[in-house]
């Protein structure tokens, strides 16, 4: 089916998202259009009478630096309004999908066949009031995600998954990522819905000594009497991967870990200024703590 020619209205997410353009062209590229999600719009001469007084935009997406055409790495968005008595050359009012069809204006996607469907508004509402009802249902949120079950096909992203059903994620995530690049949650959506692969993202290297330092740690973690689950934090797992970093020794890091008690976490985790931990708060804090002990060793070795 040809691209139909849609208008925005006014009000509804005027502020357009680049990167969720970015991810529906990714989606799109990847999966092709599906069919049983169509693109939802009001025929223009329906939209007419019930538009309240607000204008209509065309929106395009155009190259952003240099000459030549939009590409999904350089561009940027147009919106013109389009007059009253224009509106008779477009179909009708994007109601829901306003980011997949300004996806599929790259020439990259021209041979994609999209699907419509044709929305008729209820007696006595206007457009957007009928849009934002349309829109008010619950959007799935990260953790949503990541207890859907839904398979990523990679044996350690998965196993890091089942772990945010007990622990915060942020928390996990950094815990199981020692050694390598940060994961995301918004790497995990994208694998999850199927438009991007472990592989795409090459900087994260999961692999069994990732899985078998981040198994440590956690017991670590786990037996420590002291430490209990509210402390594991993203702040909290971070710090200690930063840490891993600067030592390079796992060993050093569990050691340190063991040393966390009471006295010294009042002493050390805890800020004067009554402000929350971050990351590089507990990495100076883990680094205090071990030289004090590194002291006392020495001292009882003279």
């Amino acid at each position: 089916m040809e691209n139909l020619k849609l208008l925005f209205i006014e009000g509804n997410r005027q502020n357009i998202d680049k990167e969720n353009i970015k991810a529906c062209y990714n989606k799109i590229k990847s999966l092709g259009f599906i069919k049983t999600m169509p693109i939802e719009y009001i025929p223009m001469d329906e939209a007419i009478g019930k538009i309240g007084g607000r204008k209509l935009f065309k929106v395009t997406v155009e190259r952003n630096i240099g000459n030549g055409e939009a590409i999904i790495s350089n561009f940027k968005i147009h919106q013109e309004v389009v007059a009253s008595e224009d509106y008779s050359n477009y179909d009708g009012v994007c109601e829901d999908g306003q980011h997949r069809s300004l996806a599929l204006q790259f020439s990259e996607l021209s041979e994609i066949e999209p699907t419509y469907t044709e929305v008729h508004i209820p007696e006595g509402m206007d457009v957007l009031s009928y849009i934002a009802l349309r829109n008010n249902g619950k959007v799935w949120d990260n953790a949503d995600f990541y207890n859907s079950g839904i398979s990523t096909n990679d044996k350690e992203m998965d196993y890091i998954l089942s772990l945010c059903k007990e622990y915060k994620a942020a928390f996990i995530f950094a815990l199981y990522t020692f050694g390598t690049a940060n994961l995301t949650s918004n790497q995990i959506k994208a694998i999850q819905l199927g438009y991007k692969k472990p592989s795409d993202f090459g900087r994260l290297q999961l692999n069994k000594s990732t899985h078998e330092i981040g198994d440590k740690i956690l017991k670590a973690l786990k037996d420590n009497e002291f430490l209990s689950v509210d402390r594991f934090t993203g702040r909290f797992a971070n710090g200690l991967k930063q840490y891993y970093k600067e030592v390079k020794d796992e060993k050093k890091v569990i050691d340190t870990i063991n040393l966390i008690d009471k006295e010294t976490w009042n002493r050390h985790f805890i800020p004067n200024n009554g402000q929350s931990m971050e990351a590089k708060s507990y990495v100076e804090a883990f680094n205090v703590l071990y030289a004090e002990y590194e002291g006392r060793e020495a001292q009882e070795t003279e």
